[in-house]
């Protein structure tokens, strides 16, 4: 072992850092939230933090508001204050964490959160919520939460969860560090929310004609689905001790679901048989899933943009190829992915429970187009925004990943700030 460390029921950290728990550092006793049930979104009325307004990295989603209705001294008693961590207790979301901002507003917390006040002459409460992210504490959760039915973890055990603690000036030098590169985190974040939005204003407007390129000014077209290509369906007749492995790959239903082209590094292995009658999937075919629980996400659309060998789609999707060689498979992707094509495929969805996309139905679509070269040039450009966004998201996974390699080094001791 290093000099100036031992070893702890936390691992190998300072000799001079203290191992705590976490109610130890709290100014009162671990607290449930208030039963109340959650209201449409009225100011002035408090605003409601439950479970599911808590983001996987610990903020405060502001994308389906909600208020409570309670008395002015259960408002008081619970709302949230500077330096109370809420933590979720039930639940797939179980372990989940949030430190209060005063940016968010007042907010009062429900029952399936429990409260946890950090006494600031003890902790910081930064370096407490960074504690709450780290993989040992996710492993606490992992085997803590273990329940018959519902996983869980309750206001005591969570108090329980056993801390390594550093001097005050220490924990804030820490809290600083990391605090520096969640702003990092969160510019890019922002950057991102921003370069996607204008794409979506580039797609409504060019793919609609609102706005032309400069060099283009001919009439649109009308495009008939069902005249200009054929049909083709995924694999059939495949049981699951044939996936897995052979030497015939397959297109997945999310890698279908989730790109506006293919992802070729994500295909999976197939064993299809040379006397099989299965539908190979060629470059410049566009894929479509068939069903969805839900009517937005029936009918999304990917296009295959390069050539790729013995490869099929999966049985929940169908092909689509082109018969002319004037239409972008590029441009009709983005076309279908666009809330102009969303739109279309919600009204040919059918069904209650799960919904369907007949192909007889989506041949009878027509739809209006610019000649070839607008449409390259369209595609053209909206693929350069998803380069630019792809590049920043790599860039955003990074900063994550190098946060998550500090915390692991800062919060154990293993980097020292003083």
């Amino acid at each position: 072992m290093k000099p100036g460390y031992k070893e702890t029921e936390v691992g190998v950290i300072p000799e001079e850092w203290e191992v705590t728990t976490l109610k130890a550092v709290c100014s009162e006793k671990l607290a449930y939230g208030i039963n109340a049930p959650a209201e449409d979104y009225m100011p002035p009325l408090p605003n409601y933090i439950r479970i599911t307004d808590i983001t996987d990295d610990g903020k405060f989603s502001k994308s389906n508001m909600a208020s409570v209705i309670c008395t002015d001294a259960d408002r008081e008693k619970f709302r949230l204050k500077v330096n109370d961590i809420v933590l979720a207790r039930t639940g797939a979301s179980v372990g989940k964490s949030y430190l209060y901002s005063p940016d968010d507003g007042e907010l009062v917390y429900a029952g399936f959160l429990i409260k946890s006040s950090i006494d600031p002459r003890l902790a910081n409460s930064k370096y407490i919520f960074s504690a709450l992210h780290t993989s040992r504490y996710w492993e606490w959760v992992a085997t803590t939460s273990m329940r018959s039915g519902q996983p869980g973890i309750n206001g005591n055990e969570y108090g329980n969860f056993v801390l390594a603690l550093p001097s005050l000036p220490e924990q804030q030098k820490i809290a600083e560090a990391l605090s520096d590169m969640d702003k990092l985190i969160a510019s890019l974040e922002k950057l991102i929310a921003k370069k996607k939005a204008i794409k979506q204003g580039a797609m409504q407007e060019l793919l609609t004609g609102k706005k032309r390129l400069p060099e283009f000014d001919g009439e649109w077209e009308t495009l008939q689905i069902g005249k200009a290509g054929t049909f083709y369906g995924g694999l059939t007749g495949k049981s699951k001790n044939d996936f897995g492995h052979g030497k015939a790959r397959y297109i997945t239903f999310l890698n279908v679901l989730s790109n506006i082209i293919i992802d070729n590094k994500i295909l999976e292995r197939v064993e299809v048989s040379e006397n099989e009658s299965q539908n190979l999937v060629e470059k410049g075919d566009l894929l479509f899933n068939t069903s969805s629980e839900t009517p937005e996400e029936v009918g999304m659309c990917a296009a295959v943009n390069e050539n790729i060998e013995n490869t099929y789609l999966n049985s929940f999707c169908f092909g689509y190829r082109l018969t002319s060689a004037n239409q972008s498979p590029l441009f009709l992707s983005y076309y279908f992915n666009s809330s102009l094509g969303r739109q279309l495929m919600f009204s040919l969805a059918q069904g209650a429970t799960r919904y369907n996309l007949s192909k007889a139905n989506f041949a009878e679509v027509s739809i209006t187009v610019p000649t070839l070269g607008e449409q390259q040039a369209i595609a053209s450009i909206l693929s350069d925004m998803d380069a630019e966004i792809e590049a920043l998201e790599q860039k955003l996974a990074k900063c994550r990943q190098t946060k998550q390699g500090m915390m692991q080094q800062l919060l154990t001791g293993k980097i020292r700030l003083v």
